[in-house]
């Protein structure tokens, strides 16, 4: 289970276990973009573009993917 939360542009993302490696993939539906690689981690927080209103989130962690999309506005 993975746990998101927007708050102030960020994006905290709180995994149920640790994360030995993976890696975050963000885009919105504008030109935002943006990777994030997770190495021993439970918890990771990103920035968000201003203008950003819908967000898609993709995360990788070995052959699992996990995919969500957040409607900002």
């Amino acid at each position: 289970m993975v746990i998101t939360t927007i708050h102030n542009n960020k994006l905290f993302i709180k995994f149920d276990s640790l994360v030995k490696n993976g890696i975050i993939y963000i885009k919105d539906n504008k030109d935002f973009k943006s990777n994030h690689p997770i190495k021993n981690s439970d918890f990771e927080v990103m920035d968000l573009s201003t203008n950003s209103e819908k967000i898609h989130i993709q995360i990788e962690i070995g052959k699992t993917i996990i995919s969500k999309t957040i409607i900002l506005k």
